[in-house]
Formats: structure tokens, sequence, C-alpha cells
């Protein structure tokens, strides 16, 4: 098995067990991983039950697991390809299965969160994901907000 392969699996051990460990159910698991400064990584944890997303809060037991995971994954890559990822997405569901997806140039692609939902850099496909009323009606804000300031500039 490659490196970059028991990296892989390993990252997908940790998040099963951060999922697993939850009492929330869920069938699939998410974790965004941002690298675009390595200096200062976040992270992104959501859950999904059917077709409702729901956001997790990152416990640094598995943080600090992930991160150095993740950071050695990043390595290995650029050693491969000579290009860095900026940002990688894992996903794992209840029966043991995982996909990673990793972007080299766009930090803001592939987000998870719930605000991204039904826009072009959401992770999810259109009706993959039922959006909830009150996300809705805060991109409806967002978007007037931004309308209003674009406004004024001109």
């Amino acid at each position: 098995m490659s490196k970059k392969n028991e990296l892989t699996l390993l990252l997908a051990k940790v998040l099963l067990k951060f999922s697993s460990d939850s009492l929330q159910a869920w069938d699939q698991s998410y974790c965004r991983y941002l690298a675009e400064d390595p200096a200062a990584p976040s992270f992104q944890f959501m859950s999904r039950l059917g077709k409702i997303l729901s956001a997790r809060a990152a416990q640094a037991e598995y943080t600090d697991l992930l991160g150095p995971l993740m950071q050695s994954l990043f390595d290995e890559m650029q050693t491969e390809t000579s290009h860095r990822p900026v940002l990688a997405v894992l996903t794992v569901d209840a029966a043991k299965t995982y996909k990673l997806k990793l972007e080299y140039q766009n930090p803001q692609a592939h987000d998870i969160s719930l605000l991204a939902l039904g826009t072009p850099a959401s992770y999810f496909a259109a009706d993959e994901i039922e959006i909830p009323v009150q996300v809705l009606e805060q991109q409806k804000e967002m978007a007037n907000l931004l309308h209003n300031i674009a406004s004024k500039k001109n």
C-alpha cells in the first residue's frame, strides 16, 4: 500500500472513531481541512442523516490526530505531484467506506457548511441535502447585504 493510501486510511479511521463516539445519529460524516496557510490550518466537521446535514464541534482529541496526518498527506501529494493541496474533504459512512477529495488551488471550494448549500462552492450536489429555511433566509440576507455594498461603491 502506498504511503498516500496508508495516510488516507488512517485519516478515515480517526474520522470514523470521531463519528462513532458521537451520540448524534449519522450515516455520513465529513471533515474539511483547510491548510491554505500551513501555520494556521482549520477544520470543519459535519454529519449527515439522510438529507439532513448537521454541524459537529471539533474536538482537540481528534483534530490533534487529524492535523499532522493531513499535513503528512499534503507533503506526500506535493512529493508525488509537485503541487501541494490547499484543502481536503474526507467522507466516511456508517458502512466504513471512505472518500477523499483534494483541492490544489481554490481554498473556497468544496465548502461543507450549511450556508454554502445550494451555492457553486458547496461540496454537495444541488438536491443532495435539504436546505433549512433559516439557511435560505440567511443566504438571502447576505445576498442583499452584498448587493447594497456593491451599489454604494458604484
